[in-house]
């Protein structure tokens, strides 16, 4: 789901959160996080959540480099692609916030709000599972965070898919987009419906159309506001059609495979603790909040059950790179032409810069 402006090593594919409706102040935890080259130009473009102001987490082949795609078994292991080349130096990779869900200019990385300054992954050699990673910020930011849920998404459970992925004719979204009330198929592992070769493993969760390339790592929210999950990839089991390459994100049979939060446990916290932060967990109160102050970010909520049930696999939505596809579905490739978007983002720039300068005259009093 990654989309870049150069060849890059991994694939990538052109439409926002499918069928979405732009995000507004409620999903400001919800970044933009994108990496860069030497010369400071954009090369790849991530979602990712702010869970404490030094803490994001995202999807592992944002923030490594990774086969073109990734078809994945119900075992949880690669049928084809995926594998891991080394994770990226954290300090290429740069977090934009938007307040209200304005998309942020981010072609230079002039204007991020903060680096990475430590990448938390596990020692995975694939991304088929393992689809999840963490990134230490070099500064805390006062953008509202996420709570997080460490457990399974319940049968049925209908959760909100937020990104900043591409629109279907490859431009940025001049806002953050958001679909609600997606239902979750069910947990893994079990094998793909319409093909017993492809499945997802017991770290994953299944939903049906909703995101696609761009909105790699972005969230699963459930009704209270917690992470449950990041996107890793998705598909619908169709040729790609030339003309769009979103094609292969739509339709009844399209779904998106989410890697569990849950599942990583023992990694959100280790990466808490490398953050030197606190979990808001769901159903608790924000851990920043002085005695009765009002929280920011997400809502409270109690943690719904655990299911079982069937889930998908197909390509990895898009990492950093040049078109690829996979049987098992949504290639992940596409990205704007230099220039394409922020003709589109022109009247953004303005308003960002606003913003920053309101910021800065809010922060001098």
């Amino acid at each position: 789901m990654d989309a870049v402006d150069t060849p890059q090593p991994v694939g990538r594919a052109i439409q926002a959160i499918v069928g979405g409706t732009a995000s507004g102040k409620d999903h400001d935890a919800v970044v933009i996080l994108a990496r860069y080259d030497d010369l400071g130009m954009r090369a790849g473009l991530c979602t990712a959540t702010l869970i404490a102001p030094n803490l994001v987490v995202t999807a592992r082949h944002c923030v490594s480099a990774t086969d073109p795609t990734a078809a994945c078994n119900a075992g949880g292991e690669p049928v084809s692609g995926g594998a891991l080349h080394g994770d990226r130096a954290p300090s290429t990779l740069a977090v934009f916030t938007s307040t209200g869900g304005v998309a942020p200019v981010t072609t230079v990385d002039l204007d991020a709000a903060a680096r990475g300054k430590t990448v938390v992954v596990d020692d995975a050699t694939n991304v088929c599972n393992s689809d999840i990673a963490f990134l230490v910020l070099d500064a805390s930011l006062t953008t509202p965070i996420a709570p997080i849920r460490l457990g399974p998404p319940a049968n049925a459970e209908k959760i909100t898919a937020v990104g900043w992925g591409l629109t279907e004719i490859g431009e940025l979204p001049a806002a953050r987009m958001q679909r609600k009330d997606v239902e979750v198929v069910g947990n893994g592992p079990m094998a793909y419906p319409d093909d017993a070769r492809y499945g997802a493993g017991d770290a994953e969760f299944l939903v049906g159309e909703s995101a696609c390339a761009g909105d790699s790592g972005s969230p699963a929210l459930a009704k209270s506001g917690a992470v449950i999950g990041v996107a890793s990839r998705a598909g619908n089991g169709l040729p790609r059609d030339p003309a769009n390459a979103a094609s292969t994100c739509v339709g009844a049979t399209a779904h998106v495979v989410y890697a569990q939060l849950g599942a990583a446990s023992a990694l959100a916290l280790r990466a808490f603790a490398e953050a030197g932060a606190t979990p808001w967990l769901e159903g608790e109160p924000d851990p920043r909040a002085k005695n009765d102050a009002k929280p920011e970010g997400g809502a409270k909520g109690a943690s719904d059950p655990a299911p079982t049930g069937p889930e998908r696999a197909a390509t990895t939505l898009g990492a950093t790179g040049t078109r690829g596809e996979s049987a098992a579905g949504c290639a992940a490739s596409g990205a704007p032409a230099p220039g394409a978007a922020e003709r589109a983002l022109g009247f953004i720039a303005i308003l960002a810069a606003i913003v920053r300068s309101r910021r800065r005259s809010d922060d001098a009093r």
